[in-house]
């Protein structure tokens, strides 16, 4: 028998107040969940939090420990600011990086705590604010700490935070993490040489392959000289580019580390007995001297500077310059398989030296 009309929008009608009930049932727990984290229904009231702009120029320490890891415990940061300036203290004794100091301390007048998320200390670890899993940065007026935080997990609800000496788990915004996560190697100054690159006059460069000399004449052109081995006498350089010369100073004359050397001595970065080096000669007599060592990470390969015994590592693409061969120095051979013009001296120039010019070998 077919079901009646009526009887059909009383079964629908039965249905939509059951689902309507149910979605009631939900929204109500929902919210019964978001209210225990609101700070109406907390036990735990807002704790007053903030840093000034005055506060912030007091300061003049920051440690910063990363979590615990597999690998044990995480990497610890200490800035001093010291007549004015800051250092990084540990993991090594250097000069810090001035920009991401600021940075940090620009962030943290921006923090500021918008909700109290939970009242327990049961929770720290749910939040990821305790001991172990928090970075916990703390900022110092000497020996005051005028923030100690513990940060913890982010997500749809913002950052979680705690704060040392009061009880709860906390949401803060104005939080950037890679302020506070960074690696040793980027909170200190690693600026290595930096120079006018208008006002080099020569250069001096010496690896495996032989010595060359660059110096500019009257007209302020390059020329250029090699001889091959390790002793041997100059000629020119045959098909010399003088533009390669621009770009070997180019790339030297704001250099940057990429890392530096931790728990590694002389002979571990090949920097007892360097493999070749470059010299920059200014007009004003100043040497700003690389010495290059043994590959590092990478490509990368480790390097002295500027007199400075610590090891540092740079781009391959720098290092190549001062380990390459006369070519790299050279314009194209256009005769094709002409192996004799290779490394000869230009016309009505020295006799051509294969062997000090880098021909064929």
């Amino acid at each position: 028998m077919a079901m009646s009309t009526e009887k059909k929008l009383g079964i629908a009608v039965v249905i939509l107040l059951g689902l309507g009930g149910l979605l009631f049932v939900q929204k109500r727990a929902e919210k019964r969940e978001a209210d225990t984290y609101t700070l109406s229904s907390s036990k735990t009231q807002m704790p007053k939090f903030g840093v000034s702009d005055e506060q912030t120029k007091e300061i003049d320490q920051v440690t910063i420990q990363q979590p615990t890891g597999d690998a044990g415990p995480g990497a610890k940061v200490v800035l001093k600011k010291e007549n004015g300036e800051w250092k990084l203290a540990e993991p090594v004794a250097a000069k810090a990086s001035t920009s991401n100091v600021d940075s940090l301390l620009e962030n943290l007048k921006s923090l500021a705590l918008n909700e109290v998320i939970s009242d327990s200390p049961d929770t720290y670890a749910q939040y990821g604010v305790d001991d172990k899993s928090a970075v916990h940065v703390v900022f110092n007026k000497g020996a005051d700490a005028v923030a100690d935080l513990y940060f913890g997990h982010g997500g749809s609800r913002g950052q979680m935070v705690r704060l040392a000496g009061k009880t709860g788990v906390f949401g803060i915004k104005g939080y950037s993490s890679y302020l506070y996560t960074r690696e040793a190697k980027q909170w200190r100054d690693m600026s290595l040489l930096k120079f006018d690159d208008a006002k080099v006059k020569s250069v001096e460069l010496s690896n495996e392959h032989g010595a060359f000399e660059f110096a500019k004449d009257k007209d302020k052109k390059w020329t250029g000289k090699f001889h091959k081995g390790k002793v041997g006498a100059f000629a020119p350089v045959a098909r010399f580019d003088a533009s390669k010369v621009d770009d070997l100073v180019r790339a030297y004359k704001d250099l940057n580390g990429l890392d530096f050397a931790q728990n590694k001595g002389p002979v571990d970065t090949g920097l007892e007995n360097p493999t070749a080096s470059v010299t920059f000669i200014l007009e004003d007599g100043a040497h700003k001297v690389v010495k290059l060592g043994k590959i590092a990470e990478g490509t990368n390969r480790w390097v002295a500077a500027d007199g400075n015994p610590e090891a540092f590592s740079i781009s391959s693409y720098a290092a190549d310059w001062v380990t390459a061969d006369v070519e790299k120095f050279q314009k194209p051979d256009d005769k094709k398989g002409d192996k004799k013009d290779k490394g000869s001296a230009p016309a009505g120039g020295p006799p051509p030296d294969m062997g000090a010019m880098g021909g064929p070998h």
